[in-house]
């Protein structure tokens, strides 16, 4: 397979990328968020190209490409908004990774 990470680098510009734990302390959930930059390509999704299942059309989503890993349910947080993980591409294997993030509508989690 043929390396194409190459060309996002032109493009790319540093993005907070956030993760979500819940623990339990004295039987009430505690959300931690850790946040973390990671250069990526940010863009607007088309709502054609999502999964007409998957879609909710009051919200908005993005398609994010970077070098490095995005997981499932991580958050991107992007122009004061965060976008939920809610699928990924097949696109590992050309050394890059390709999401989308569905806006949550919540107020913006901030790192603990």
């Amino acid at each position: 397979m043929i390396n194409v990470s190459d060309v996002l680098t032109e493009w790319s510009k540093p993005v907070k990328i956030k993760s979500v734990g819940v623990d339990t302390v004295d039987f009430v959930p505690v959300e931690t968020v850790t946040a973390r930059l990671q250069d990526c390509v940010v863009q607007v999704a088309e709502k054609e190209d999502i999964k007409k299942d998957n879609i909710d059309w009051s919200k908005e989503y993005l398609m994010v490409h970077s070098k490095e890993s995005i997981v499932m349910g991580e958050i991107i947080e992007f122009e004061n908004e965060d976008y939920k993980v809610v699928s990924r591409g097949p696109w590992r294997g050309y050394g890059y990774m390709e999401v989308i993030a569905e806006q949550t509508k919540e107020p913006l989690r901030v790192a603990t």
